[in-house]
């Protein structure tokens, strides 16, 4: 289908419908979930357990106006912004360097992996220990988990370009530069999305696992004070503002695929092929 064909497509009021339709859809689990825990909450399990939503909506209402919420808020949101972008930029250029150089790959393969099997978690107090226990050592934590996932991604992506377009496109004459801008690149884009998209939650759990061990300000934090005095909405309230973070980011990567993919015909229509 033609780039014109797609938009005459998009533009019809039965495609419109259904969009719309399916948008509509992916509320209903969700509101399901909401009513049954209410339920629950008021007749198979005591409240004190798991609070209820609407405990938790008031409790997300007071946190807000009262402004409680807001320095452990920007403080996490400093610390995932700066972790993900740290660990994408690095793997990126990692798993390319990497897929591009055999040889290299060969060399450092071993040692990757080895670095990608040792618990994340347990690095947290050895982060602690060298940037202390302020931003850098959450933003470390952060970057290292998003790094492994972009770069392996990129890595596989890269190495999965196909060898006979290659050597045509330099027989045509293109340089390095072009090579990378013109077949690497796009091949590989498919694979770096799907990496940093997979990395969006790995970065919240790196910078809350990071101020669960140690932390003067952040989400973590508050969650932590609020289980230790069994406030079980404030624990589910600062879930919910985590959620929302990872909804939002997902959002955006899903604008990004849909930007930088719209040469697919599955991304460019805005629906799966078939």
């Amino acid at each position: 289908m033609s780039s014109e064909n797609r938009a005459e497509a998009a533009r019809a009021p039965g495609f419109r419908a259904k969009l719309l339709l399916l948008n509509g859809l992916t509320f209903v689990p969700g509101l399901a979930l909401l009513l049954f825990w209410q339920w629950a909450s008021d007749r198979l399990i005591r409240s004190i357990y798991i609070s209820r939503p609407t405990d938790i909506a008031r409790r997300l209402y007071e946190m807000f106006a009262s402004g409680e919420i807001l320095p452990h808020l920007a403080v996490t949101a400093e610390e995932l912004v700066l972790g993900y972008l740290i660990g994408v930029a690095c793997g990126v250029v990692a798993g390319y360097v990497l897929g591009r150089a055999p040889r290299l790959a060969r060399i450092f393969e071993p040692y990757v992996m080895a670095f990608y099997g040792i618990p994340k978690i347990a690095l947290a107090p050895l982060f602690i220990i060298w940037f202390g226990i302020g931003l850098w050592s959450k933003v470390a934590l952060a970057a290292t988990m998003v790094f492994f996932l972009v770069f392996y991604n990129v890595y596989i992506g890269v190495r999965g370009v196909d060898a006979d377009l290659v050597r045509l496109t330099m027989i045509m004459g293109a340089n390095e530069r072009q090579l990378t801008r013109h077949v690497y690149l796009p091949a590989a884009a498919p694979f770096v999305i799907m990496g940093m998209r997979m990395a969006i939650p790995y970065s919240v759990i790196g910078v809350i696992v990071g101020e669960f061990t140690s932390s003067i300000q952040g989400l973590g934090l508050f969650i932590h004070e609020a289980s230790s005095t069994y406030d079980p909405a404030g624990v589910f309230a600062g879930i919910s503002v985590l959620l929302a973070f990872v909804v939002v980011a997902n959002m955006l990567a899903t604008r990004l695929e849909r930007r930088l993919l719209r040469w697919q015909p599955a991304i460019a229509e805005g629906q799966p092929e078939g």
